[in-house]
């Protein structure tokens, strides 16, 4: 099926669903609200949902017994919802379901930039008075756009760090001076719009850029970088992908608008947009889910991700990108397939049930995402359609390699069997991934190969990152850092702290052989007497919920099948030192631990309100409440991980003792490791407090610090000198036994 007809099938089939939220406010026959039409979320996902509605109705293919609604009730209603929200702008001033009216906000064009693709379609079935009105709040919202300060800056927790409204607020500028190019104020529109949108994906490098854009210097229009040098966004106050996905998507809506009436777009539309698609494409699994390597604040499988369906449609027509229509195809699937299992056309509606019930302002809001991006799916291809370039060669072939933002804490490495990442700056803590690239369902973004300790009393569940450390190189990287699993600590009537009572540290490093991870970890407590709710080394969160099914865990005693379970929190411990994930993820345990354990929460976690059901990969696991006095190590441990790897080979790893721990002073920790590329390597790492230098007893011959180009001869053993919290892996040149 084509993805059109893919789009217009998932969509007409879920809105029966979608139709038990809309409404006739107050009987009157001229308007409709859908969901709870509350001002700024509430009015957002009602405009999206009349665009959704325009869309349907204009389609000559929609199947009005599967949709439930005919073209001209879907009409009716898109028009009834667009009159609403009109009348409901400051500018006309009906008070709202909630008494208040909307607009002249940073995010109030917003809503309107995702209306316009169905206004686009209506516009021919307003009268006089409604064009009016609609004229009416788009020059009121350039307006408002003119008296506001644009600005930029790469860090969030500034309040300057804007990217994505600078770009709608600039596209709704520029889309006000296209649609009424008369008016008196549309120069100073343009104008605006190019400031706005000079400053949304903008970057450090331009402050000194002297080309000309818009009839002057690029650097006499910066007034601040919203990205990292390469592309890393620090939105929300986290390496956050699902917003570089929003910039680009809301370019993708200015760029049909403009095809729509033939008109040339801002010079400004595309500023460094191709550049951050390049990183968006890294980070996107081939199934079509987004790899967000800082994870997610949001509920899983939602919001950015529906968003990257316009972003994949502009970049295959207008970048010509030869893989973004597959993915596209990929991305349509997973929304089809949450879709089936929900039972009752809704988009989430099993999976996110509590919501449903509770939040019906919230959850409103994702179930029109998804509508929003299939619509702009349908009626792009219905009235721009293109034909896909044919690719030459294979997605994971185009999208190799590493990325890295040092100063932002990430690192990245791409292969066609492993992506392998770390990022200290991330949603819900610090957070690594060890993943097959084709299959995003194994991925859980909280706080992810991070471990974790639970206090009695946490009220803080990010933590602080205390200092971090990357290296990259060709076909790898290591990282090191210290972060405390909990700064706020309360108990009820009386108690209270806000002390790092425990250093976190950790070790990831990513081998050049594309399988392995190796991970080391360390955490001591303070002498402080505490009581806790958990200990969980490694903490591989595996995603066991609707959309996976069931996972099949592989062991030293058999096989184990896990169905997603709400219940209780239970802990499975397997008596085996190394365990296999659905024939595809491997872990070996090297030391710190007897076993791995499974820790089964039975609540979703991820995102507000929680979204994913998870199984949680320790090793060791500590569950249960303790009191435990300091000072003490609560972890010390070291595991090998293993992406596109079936169970034989990861309990041959184990038996054979591939890997191993090397006996070293102090606070000095050592693994000597055989990568599946068949070369021995070195992960060692000074968790300590002063400098160490030691000789390990590691196999005789040349050995290479990867990151930093060293060879050192080790005739008696391999010479290692560290900094505290510091860490270096090592190659022996040859393959093993050589």
């Amino acid at each position: 099926m084509h993805a059109s007809d893919h789009a217009l099938q998932i969509l007409q089939s879920w809105l029966p669903f979608g139709m038990r939220y809309w409404w006739t406010p107050k009987g009157d026959a001229r308007h409709g609200c859908w969901g709870t039409g509350y001002a700024h979320w509430g009015v957002q996902s009602h405009q999206k949902l009349v665009a959704a509605l325009a869309v349907l109705a204009d389609d000559p293919s929609i199947d009005a017994k599967a949709a439930g609604l005919s073209r001209d009730e879907a009409l009716a209603r898109a028009l009834a919802g667009l009159r609403f929200t009109l009348d409901q702008h400051l500018e006309h001033g009906l008070p709202g379901p909630d008494g208040a009216t909307w607009g002249h906000t940073w995010i109030s064009a917003l809503g309107v930039e995702r209306m316009m693709p169905g206004v686009e379609l209506l516009e021919a079935h307003l009268d006089e008075a409604y064009r009016a009105k609609l004229r009416a709040v788009l020059c009121s919202e350039a307006d408002y756009q003119l008296t506001v300060n644009v600005g930029g800056d790469v860090w969030g927790h500034t309040s300057k760090n804007k990217p994505e409204s600078n770009i709608w607020n600039g596209a709704l500028c520029a889309r006000a001076a296209l649609c009424y190019p008369e008016h008196p104020r549309a120069a100073a529109w343009i104008e605006k719009a190019h400031e706005w949108l000079l400053n949304g994906i903008s970057i450090p490098a331009d402050a000194q850029d002297d080309s000309v854009v818009a009839g002057k210097p690029l650097k006499e229009w910066h007034r601040g970088p919203n990205f990292f040098p390469h592309y890393s966004l620090d939105h929300h106050m986290y390496l956050n992908v699902g917003y570089m996905v929003i910039c680009i998507s809301n370019l993708a809506i200015l760029h049909y608008a403009f095809k729509a009436r033939r008109a040339a777009p801002p010079e400004s539309l595309y500023h460094h947009a191709e550049a951050l698609w390049s990183v968006i494409r890294k980070f996107t699994f081939a199934d079509g889910r987004l790899c967000r390597i800082g994870g997610d604040s949001r509920v899983r499988y939602c919001y950015c991700q529906d968003y990257l369906l316009p972003a994949l449609y502009w970049a295959a027509d207008h970048l010509r990108d030869p893989h973004a229509w597959g993915l596209l195809e990929g991305q349509l699937k997973l929304i089809e397939h949450e879709q089936k299992l929900s039972g009752d056309g809704g988009f989430i509606s099993r999976r996110m049930e509590h919501m449903k019930r509770d939040n019906e302002l919230y959850y409103t809001r994702l179930e029109s995402d998804k509508a929003s991006g299939l619509a702009l799916v349908r009626t792009w291809w219905r009235r721009f359609p293109f034909e896909p370039a044919k690719p030459a060669r294979e997605f994971e072939a185009t999208v190799q390699g590493g990325w890295s933002e040092p100063e932002h804490g990430a690192v990245f490495h791409r292969s066609p069997t492993r992506i392998a990442s770390f990022a200290w700056r991330a949603s819900e803590g610090p957070m690594g991934l060890c993943l097959a690239p084709d299959n995003g369902h194994d991925a859980e973004w909280q706080k992810n190969l991070a471990g974790g300790i639970r206090f009695l009393g946490e009220t803080e569940p990010k933590g602080d990152v205390h200092e971090k450390h990357l290296e990259s190189f060709p076909g790898g990287f290591v990282t090191s850092g210290v972060m405390s699993d909990k700064l706020k600590k309360f108990i009820g009537e009386g108690w209270r702290s806000e002390e790092h009572w425990l250093k976190h540290k950790l070790v990831f490093a990513a081998l050049p052989d594309e399988r392995t991870v190796l991970r080391l970890e360390f955490a001591a407590l303070e002498p402080r007497r505490v009581y806790l709710d958990a200990v969980e080394g490694v903490k591989w969160e595996i995603p066991n919920d609707i959309l996976t099914g069931r996972r099949t865990y592989a062991f030293a005693g058999g096989e184990r099948t896990l169905e997603p379970r709400l219940g209780a929190n239970e802990v499975i411990g397997l008596g085996s030192a190394w365990v296999n994930v659905d024939g595809r993820l491997g872990a070996v345990g090297i030391y710190g631990a007897d076993t791995w354990s499974i820790a089964r929460r039975g609540t979703r976690i991820g995102g507000y309100s929680g979204s994913m059901l998870t199984d949680a990969l320790c090793w060791p696991c500590r569950a249960g409440r303790e009191a435990v006095e300091g000072p003490a190590t609560l972890l010390d441990s070291g595991v090998a991980l293993f992406a596109s790897t079936g169970a034989a080979a990861t309990k041959t790893y184990h038996e054979q003792g591939l890997a191993k721990r090397l006996e070293a002073p102090g606070l000095l920790r050592a693994i000597l490791a055989l990568g599946f590329d068949g070369r021995q390597y070195v992960l060692a790492a000074n968790f300590g407090a002063e400098p160490v230098a030691a000789t390990l007893a590691a196999p005789l011959g040349n050995w290479i610090d990867l990151a930093g180009g060293r060879t050192l001869s080790a005739e008696q053993g391999l010479d290692v000198q560290l900094e505290p919290n510091r860490a270096k892996l090592f190659l022996r040149e040859g393959r093993s036994g050589a």
